[in-house]
Order: C-alpha cells, then structure tokens, then sequence
C-alpha cells in the first residue's frame, strides 16, 4: 500500500511538473533558446498569489484565467521588445537571448524581494486530505496536479488539432519550411513566448500550493524546469510529459526512503544519467 501511496503522490507532483516545464519548452521548440527568467515568472506568480489570498481571502484558483490572459498580453510584449530585434543577428542570436534573458530573470528576482521580501512563503489553503481506498490525497497535490495535466491537456489537443497550432509546431520543426508555406515566423515566435511565459505564471499559482516559494528560488525552478526538458529531449511536448511524470515517481520514492536532501538532487542525478545514456531523451526513445 505504501508503494501505491507512493505512485499516487508522484503522479500528482509529476502533473504540477508538466506545467512547470512546458512553457520553457514551447519556448526553446520555436525560439531556440532557454528562457532563464522562467524561474522567475513562476516564483513571482507564485508570491503574487500567495499575497491575493492573504489580503482577500479568496480562493487562489481564481487568479488562474487572468493571471494567464494578463501574462499573455505581458510575453507577447516582452518578445516584441527583447527578443525580436534579435532574431536577426544569426549565430550570435542564442548568446544575446541568454543574456537579455537573464537580465530579465534579475530584474524580476529584484522586484520580488522588493515587494515580497526573501523569506519562504506558502499558502495554508488546500490541505485537507482525503482518504479512498486507503489511499491519501491531499487537497492541494490534487488540485495542482489536475489542473497542470489539464492545462497541458488542452495545450496538446490545440498544438494537434488546430491551425494555429499546427503552425507553430511546424515552425519549431523547420522554420524555413514554415516559411515557404506562409507560415508567419515572427507571430509565432511571438505567441509562443507569450503562451510559454502565461504557462510559467500559471504554473506559479499552482505551485505556491504545494511548495514554499521564496524570491530566491528562481534559479532553482529554472534549473528545475531544463531538466525536465532536457530528460524528455529539447523541444518535445511528449518526452516533457513523460519526464515529468518520471521526476515525480522518482523524488517521491526517494524522498520516503531516503529523505529529503536525497530527493532535492534527484534530478540533476536523473540528467547525468540520461545525458551519458539516452542524450536525445526519453521522447526520441519511445518512437
């Protein structure tokens, strides 16, 4: 019964961690680059939302839709402002997107610790644990989990099943193809960082949740989500999924048996060890 306890929690983590990876994967799919203020987002999101519910009581899942149109409108900003003058500078374009965008992560680390201060916050909403089949399931892990799979769901059937989507999956695979087909390159860059930034913002509200959050654990959760990315092979939705439902098992098993400085380097273990056998990931693995 432990072990199925133990699969429960780490599917449910696992459906949080999709969330907290696609963004930064949508983004390195069609742009190329890794977006290192994607920590940042997340964790301001995430204390942002921590501070509307101490001031209004209100539930926290009510932040999710405008805090998502919001960050939309604010990515599809930042790109046109940060991004897309770079884009055509050729090989020097991925050391300069790494450095605005780190530029960017410090200047909304500094903003959180201005506004939200560097101690460890986290919301005392959700807790209640309910008991089916002798099965635990905290209130909070559920609704994070869910909705993370949820969202991500919907993100998969509009990538697959719509035009638009289509059209900026087509443009992460060959954007020279894309534009030969009449594909506009640059919407796409645009709306995939406004979705991959919107996604990282959601994925803050949920993560508050669960995990305490301070100012400085930004780095952490941009680390965090590249391996993630990494593990299931750079720009793939399904090897996301599957790395992150992986990551979740596996911190959840050695975090019972092990404790829980074991479980903080699981996934930089989990990286060495796909990186030296299956560099390509676990989505290229599968097909």
């Amino acid at each position: 019964m432990i072990v199925l306890q133990l699969v429960v929690n780490g599917v449910l983590l696992g459906g949080t961690y999709i969330l907290l990876a696609q963004g930064l994967n949508l983004i390195f799919g069609v742009m190329g680059i890794v977006n290192i203020a994607h920590g940042a987002i997340i964790t301001l999101a995430g204390l942002f939302t921590y501070w509307f519910v101490t001031e209004t009581h209100l539930s926290p899942l009510l932040l999710i839709p405008p805090v998502f149109i919001v960050m939309l409108v604010v990515g599809g900003i930042l790109q046109r402002l940060l991004l897309e003058p770079l884009a055509k500078l050729g090989r020097s374009r991925e050391l300069l997107t790494l450095m605005v965008t780190f530029g960017l992560s410090y200047v909304l680390v500094e903003t959180a610790l201005n506004f939200f201060g560097s101690q460890y916050v986290s919301l005392p909403d959700l807790q209640t644990t309910w008991s089916v089949a002798g099965l635990a399931f905290n209130e909070a892990l559920v609704a994070a989990g869910a909705l993370g799979a949820l969202i991500s769901g919907g993100l998969y059937i509009w990538l697959r099943y719509t035009a638009s989507g289509q059209a900026l999956l087509a443009t992460s695979q060959n954007p020279v193809g894309a534009v030969t087909c009449g594909i506009d390159v640059r919407r796409m860059r645009a709306i995939a960082f406004a979705l991959g930034t919107a996604l990282a913002a959601t994925a803050g509200i949920l993560l508050i949740l669960i995990l305490p959050l301070s100012a400085p654990t930004a780095d952490t959760l941009t680390i965090l989500s590249f391996v993630i990315v990494a593990l299931g092979g750079l720009g793939d939705y399904r090897g996301a999924v599957m790395a992150a439902l992986l990551l979740g098992l596996v911190q959840s098993g050695v975090g019972y048996y092990l404790g829980g400085d074991a479980e903080v380097v699981v996934p930089y273990l989990l990286l060495i060890t796909f990186m030296v056998v299956r560099p390509q990931g676990i989505g290229h693995a599968t097909r």
